[in-house]
């Protein structure tokens, strides 16, 4: 069994701006969220953090649904358990079709979806795939989707990339 390497943050002992955090946190969420107890040991960046976390979990321009194909996805790209385990029960309440989470947690691109959420996926999977992405296939994310969906997606993926590889470093294991 693997050490216990999240060292929690206990807010009786908490710093000033450990405390602060915590506090917005507390009224923002109703908890301290895991990846959280990682990112309290350096109070500022916590800070931004929640700024990012709290806007994705309420993005302006993605769908429930959306958020979650970005996060799942990014969570298979860098295999991770413990988001993959929660996101996947996410995705699946927030609408997401049963056939595009098996898709993701096969590590293939979801197909045959159509309109917006079908782009979605496809865009998702082009930023997750590391290469350059051709001029036709911008452009028609640009046209179809817009550049603030475009910009969520990158936020939202960035924020999952660092949860993901967190939860990972600290070897947390999903909750069976």
């Amino acid at each position: 069994m693997t050490q216990d390497r999240l060292a929690r943050i206990d807010a009786t002992q908490a710093t000033e701006e450990q405390t602060r955090v915590i506090a917005r946190l507390g009224e923002g969420r109703g908890r301290i969220p895991t990846p959280f107890n990682i990112w309290l040991h350096n109070p500022r960046l916590a800070e931004g953090m929640e700024i990012i976390g709290t806007h994705v979990d309420h993005s302006p321009v993605l769908s429930e649904a959306e958020t979650e194909v970005a996060i799942l996805s990014t969570a298979v790209f860098w295999n991770a358990a413990y988001v993959i385990a929660n996101h996947r029960r996410h995705a699946l309440k927030a609408g997401v079709p049963e056939a595009v989470v098996t898709a993701i947690l096969d590590k293939r691109r979801p197909a045959g979806e159509p309109g917006r959420f079908g782009l979605l996926c496809d865009a998702v999977s082009d930023l997750l795939a590391g290469g350059s992405i051709d001029d036709s296939r911008f452009a028609r994310y640009d046209a179809e989707l817009g550049r603030p969906v475009i910009a969520e997606l990158l936020v939202t993926i960035g924020y999952f990339t660092s949860i993901s590889l967190g939860m990972t470093l600290h070897a947390l294991q999903p909750k069976d």
